[in-house]
């Protein structure tokens, strides 16, 4: 467990939660994920669980009843087990390496899988210090196509797989799931203002789905005079996906 540690607030105070006190920081794109979810009646699974803010975010806006998640990295891990129990919600932590199928368990268990995947590839950018926060955003842990490969594994026929990813990386992501029968279904833009490209895409793919893709309007993060938009506000304040 790491040494040091501090409380991060979600949804305005409404979701507390313990996150490292140096390392990999716990940001709005585990809230934007959460929000993005279609509701469902089963349990979702989550690839890189971190120390588990957007499985227990899916939780505390109602989105599913109960939620497991793998997360290679033992202090992340035993932080989403402490935020599990704190909470009160319903979430399974499994340390392993999701490139293990024996580490994944029963294949084809879940209906919903969700993934927030490190956006860079090994050799991009400078590598942070801190090996939990370059893990974050890197693939040291596993490649876009070891996360596609394990949300494959653990759907059920017909299930969807929900993440948020660069948008930049948008043509191999979507290459990546084509090419094993997970076929996007709805899409996102995130831009962080009105005069700025789209930096990350929210995006479900339904395993053997139709070839049909709804593009939803983009959503701004930040106006043009650089405050929270409305429709920001209000996902940040979980107001509009709560039940």
């Amino acid at each position: 467990m790491a040494n040091s540690t501090e409380i991060f607030s979600l949804f305005h105070g409404g979701l507390e939660l313990l996150q490292p006190g140096a390392g990999p920081r716990t940001g709005v794109d585990a809230v934007l994920l959460a929000d993005f979810l279609v509701p469902g009646d089963g349990p979702v699974a989550e690839l890189g669980l971190g120390n588990g803010a957007a499985s227990l975010a899916v939780l505390y806006l109602g989105k599913s009843p109960a939620a497991w998640g793998i997360e290679i990295q033992p202090d992340p891990a035993g932080l989403a087990e402490l935020n599990a129990r704190a909470t009160g919600l319903p979430l399974t932590v499994k340390v392993g390496d999701l490139r293990r199928r024996e580490d994944l368990g029963e294949p084809g268990r879940f209906s919903r899988v969700i993934a927030n995947p490190p956006y860079r590839a090994p050799s991009d950018g400078r590598r942070s210090p801190d090996e939990a926060r370059d893990a974050a955003r890197r693939e040291v842990f596993g490649g876009l196509g070891d996360f596609l490969d394990a949300a494959l594994w653990l759907l059920a026929d017909g299930g969807a797989l929900t993440l948020i990813y660069s948008a930049r990386r948008l043509a191999e992501l979507i290459t990546e799931l084509r090419s094993r029968r997970l076929e996007p279904k709805r899409m996102r833009p995130v831009h962080p203002g009105p005069d700025r490209p789209a930096r990350l895409v929210l995006l479900d793919a339904a395993q053997g789905g139709g070839v049909e893709l709804e593009v939803l309007s983009p959503l701004f993060t930040h106006g043009a005079d650089g405050a929270y938009t409305d429709e920001m506000a209000e996902i940040l304040a979980g107001r509009r996906s709560r039940p």
